[in-house]
């Protein structure tokens, strides 16, 4: 019976060494979005403006090359722009059999408000466009069709900085440009 009792007590003892050579609690390691600076409004409106852009410019004949770097873009995001870039082809095609054609856009985006929570970052903003068309029957247009969007886009915060995730129209209707592909 003595035997037991002597194993207790050393593993009691042993716990007791052994408590004090565990580590000292630490405060949490420091997450994401301390690694990553608050975004600037200023670069925020520029990535948004590139992005817009480049959609827009999806309805040319010759759309211009992506002008946003990969480090900018979230997967998500590229991913669906591979998945809207067919749909919007498709658009221009039907467009054009009708005898229509985009031949210039310009694109004014103005920062409503922004805010940042953790290590995501909601941009509501205002897109003005203005697009000029062609037809088969009369030509290039010197008469601009334009509209103008509240739109939110959604950042995302890595290890490389801030990156869009999203662009997404705060209010739906028609007479959108087939540049727009919601959902």
């Amino acid at each position: 019976m003595k035997l037991p009792r002597t194993l207790a007590a050393v593993a009691v003892l042993l716990g007791l060494a052994l408590s004090g050579c565990q580590a000292a609690p630490r405060p949490p390691s420091p997450g994401l979005t301390s690694a990553v600076p608050s975004p600037s409004s200023a670069d925020l409106a520029a990535m948004i403006q590139t992005a817009v852009e480049d959609r827009n410019g999806t309805l040319l004949d010759a759309p211009p090359i992506l002008r946003l770097a990969d480090g900018q873009m979230t997967a998500a995001y590229r991913a669906k722009r591979g998945r809207d870039l067919p749909v919007v082809e498709r658009s221009k095609a039907r467009f054009r059999s009708a005898g229509f054609w985009y031949t210039s856009f310009s694109t004014k985006v103005t920062v409503e408000s922004i805010e940042v929570t953790g290590s995501k970052a909601n941009v509501h903003f205002k897109e003005q466009t203005e697009e000029y068309l062609a037809s088969t029957a009369n030509g290039p247009s010197s008469v601009p069709s334009g509209y103008s969007l509240p739109q939110t886009a959604t950042f995302r915060a890595s290890a490389d900085g801030w990156q869009l995730d999203s662009i997404d129209p705060s209010e739906h209707g028609g007479g959108l440009p087939m540049s727009i592909v919601e959902g």
